[in-house]
């Protein structure tokens, strides 16, 4: 949105070149076109990113009443929408206070998302751990790689010490064996944690190029939408030069709608809007398919590290014989020799073990104190919630009962005759659930064009409501483009108008009420309130020449 901050004589005849643009979302530094308009207006801004989703157009969606949102809805109807919005918009217009409210929920909903996600990973963890004995605490198990460490110490210096006394009892044949024998199992295990580690190496650089691809793919479907809207408004591009060889093109086919001025090829109605389809479709399956190929590689990648940690273990003890090996040690020690070295192979693997136990214990340590530290944001954040919607309450009450007492004097002004609303004890409504009730039946079911009524007769007691009431946030300004639907007789039409025209005029702050009728109550036709003439086929609202 370009804005021009001048008077309105300054703005029509200044240089484009001064007016200022300002974007829908709200960037980085700077301000959207919403936090402008919301400043001017003295509406209060949202605080924070976490709740910039309260624009201009949420509130128009209550400002605007359209010929196409069912006429039980309080809001224009939109695709993505929630409770949450509903309400902090409606609370907002009604003068309940700030955002502070709405931020707390959706930050309440964040958190509970993430305590979900860490309860789950916790389970999980607790169930690997404790399949490996009783010995799960942290503790327990730095206690036990402690004693394991020092066992391991004292058996290699047990090691040391007969290699220092040994005796040449090995023949040189034997010795030259058993040191190919040993050189051969080394290079055996240096190989294969080297492989093992190029294949780890390789799967993790595989999934973080996924994870960009996914995250590639995941805001091309984001933009899609856009992309495709943009295309169908501007219509397909007319090339005037070849895109292979960049020469000018011949106008050999001639125009039309129907085919393609490029080719020729003949297009069927709403093929531009499958192939959009199609496309749009193609890349959500290759999310789906790249995902579960992380999947794999995920399961793969945990496989590969475990045989990693066997293979150095391998390899630690290939090592310590191969040192035996090079040192000659004589044949009457060998047994000895050989039961220590076991020893010292058997603790490696132990400490190993032990390493990765101290990881996963660590690991359930963290999530537990983050889990704790979430329960206590949770609880926190839904006092929050409780004490402000206490606060409120005193606010809500006055302003509802307010607009609700309006509504129903509206509704005791509609014409009788061609009325099946009854006798109506109260009116009710609510912002977030989206509904208007009579005598607490919101899913009354009345005549069509009862409905029109009571829908626009709602949007006319909050805007009355709102020029009595100066807490109100609601702009001085309201649209109403269905006040005659569903077969409304003229007399009922000419009716409301007249209670619209009985309000404005009893309001005593400047305002603006717009509403389109084709059954004008004859009073009003050429008076000083009606905008522009009657239009017909033949007469219609733009006189494009």
């Amino acid at each position: 949105m370009q804005i021009y901050f001048g008077s309105y004589d300054e703005a029509v005849s200044a240089d484009m070149r001064t007016w200022e643009t300002f974007p829908y979302r709200r960037p980085d530094n700077g301000y959207s076109f919403s936090q402008v308009l919301f400043n001017a207006i003295g509406i209060p801004e949202a605080i924070s990113d976490g709740v910039s989703n309260i624009t201009m157009h949420q509130l128009l969606r209550v400002l605007y009443s359209d010929q196409l949102t069912p006429i039980q809805r309080i809001f224009r109807v939109e695709t993505f929408d929630t409770w949450q919005t509903r309400q902090a918009v409606g609370d907002l217009l009604c003068g309940l206070g700030g955002y502070d409210l709405y931020a707390l929920q959706l930050f309440l909903r964040e958190r509970e998302k993430e305590y979900s996600e860490v309860s789950t990973r916790l389970r999980s963890l607790i169930a690997i751990a404790s399949s490996h004995g009783d010995n799960v605490l942290g503790e327990q198990i730095t206690a036990a790689l402690l004693e394991s460490n020092h066992r391991r110490a004292t058996l290699q210096a047990q090691l040391d010490d007969l290699l220092e006394r040994a005796e040449e009892a090995f023949s040189s044949a034997e010795a030259d064996q058993l040191v190919k024998r040993q050189r051969k199992e080394l290079a055996t295990a240096k190989a294969l944690v080297a492989n093992l580690t190029d294949q780890i190496e390789t799967l993790e650089f595989e999934l973080t190029d996924a994870d960009q691809f996914i995250d590639h793919l995941s805001l091309a479907i984001d933009e899609f939408d856009d992309a495709a809207s943009t295309f169908f408004a501007l219509g397909a591009v007319r090339f005037e030069f070849c895109p292979s060889c960049f020469s000018p093109l011949a106008a050999t086919h001639e125009h039309s709608d129907k085919s393609c001025h490029l080719c020729g090829e003949a297009r069927t109605e709403g093929e531009d809007e499958s192939r959009a389809l199609a496309v749009k479709l193609d890349l959500q399956m290759q999310i789906d398919e790249s995902r579960s190929l992380q999947e794999s590689r995920e399961a793969e990648l945990i496989s590969l590290k475990s045989r990693l940690r066997s293979a150095n273990t391998a390899l630690r003890t290939a090592l310590s014989a191969s040192e035996l090996g090079r040192r000659g040690a004589s044949s009457k020690f060998e047994n000895m020799l050989a039961d220590v070295s076991r020893q010292i192979g058997f603790l490696d693997s132990q400490i190993a073990q032990l390493e990765q136990r101290q990881t996963l214990a660590q690991e359930i340590d963290r999530l537990t104190t983050e889990k704790a530290r979430l329960n206590e944001r949770i609880v926190e954040m839904k006092d929050k919630i409780s004490a402000t919607e206490t606060a409120q309450q005193r606010r809500k009450a006055i302003a509802y009962t307010a607009i609700s007492e309006n509504l129903k004097d509206i509704l005791d002004r509609d014409l009788h005759e061609h009325s099946d609303f009854g006798d109506i004890d109260s009116v009710t409504f609510d912002f977030a659930d989206d509904w208007i009730a009579i005598n607490g039946d919101k899913n009354r079911v009345g005549s069509a064009s009862g409905m029109v009524v009571l829908k626009n007769g709602f949007l006319l007691s909050l805007f009355v409501t709102s020029l009595n009431d100066p807490k109100f946030n609601l702009p001085r300004f309201m649209l109403m483009d269905n006040i005659e639907d569903k077969g409304m007789v003229p007399e009922r039409s000419w009716n409301f108008q007249r209670i619209i025209l009985q309000e404005s005029a009893a309001a005593k702050v400047d305002h603006q009420l717009i509403f389109s009728t084709s059954k004008i109550a004859p009073e009003l036709a050429g008076s000083p309130y009606v905008v522009g003439g009657e239009y017909s086929q033949a007469r219609h609202t733009l006189d494009v020449k």
